[in-house]
């Protein structure tokens, strides 16, 4: 059984570096083409959305419902006043191999055009370890080191919401490094690498609650790093959601 350690406090919007030990040992884009290019994406995905979802007045389709699914499931709270609040999700990762694994992972809502990712996380997790329990507010999609996720938050790195700790861990997908701690490749792909991770609210988590004063869903989401000789780049990243 995993053993998580303590949980992380998500109520700030600065990014979250770890360099976690192994078990046992104590350029500017420009903003006119930017935003065109977010609107196609954004208009795209909603008009794929739509068809999906006329299809199920033909015949239900694995994609219509995963659409409805995301776009219906909850992911916030009305608060005091009226004022919305993110519920709140819970991550861990596990690094099943022999390599230092060097990624970033974030949140953020793939049909809103102006979205920016928040309280993004840049972890380099030694060989052979667990991480600690993060927490992330709950939106649309969840990513580790998907490309849209990387090109949000260099897109946005001058928001407030955005801090890039660690420059060398901002890439799509995982690096698996053999270098020691210290040596200028330590978060380089000396080993290979994974290809990144997209999840979806409502398709592969929930942000369900057990009691409506709660704000925080009651599941956890797990990702798992693993060598593959048969993946592209020689790791893949497995993922499981326990509901609890």
């Amino acid at each position: 059984m995993v053993n998580f350690r303590s949980p992380v406090d998500a109520s700030s919007n600065s990014s979250l570096v770890r360099h976690e030990t192994p078990l046992g040992d104590g350029a500017p884009v420009d903003a006119r083409s930017s935003r065109v290019r977010r609107v196609f994406r954004s208009f795209g995905t909603c008009i794929a959305a739509s068809v999906s979802c006329g299809l199920l007045a033909v015949g239900a389709t694995s994609c219509g419902l995963d659409a409805i699914g995301n776009l219906t499931s909850a992911t916030s709270d009305l608060g005091p006043g009226g004022q919305i609040i993110p519920r709140v999700l819970r991550i861990a990762f596990i690094n099943n191999t022999n390599f230092r694994a060097i990624f970033t992972f974030g949140s953020y809502d793939q049909l809103n055009q102006e979205t920016i990712p928040t309280n993004i996380g840049q972890v380099r997790l030694e060989a052979n370890s667990t991480s600690t329990t993060f927490t992330q507010p709950c939106r649309r999609t969840f990513s580790v080191g998907g490309a849209e996720l990387i090109r949000l938050i260099k897109e946005n790195r001058n928001s407030p919401q955005v801090n890039i700790i660690d420059e060398r861990a901002l890439i799509v997908g995982v690096n698996f490094s053999g270098a020691a701690l210290g040596d200028p490749l330590e978060a380089e792909p000396t080993e290979g690498t994974a290809t990144g991770s997209v999840k979806l609210v409502g398709v592969d988590y929930t942000c369900a609650r057990n009691d409506i004063r709660q704000q925080t869903g009651t599941g956890l989401l797990v990702f798992t790093f693993e060598p593959d000789g048969a993946a592209p780049g020689g790791f893949r990243i497995d993922y499981q959601f326990f509901e609890q």
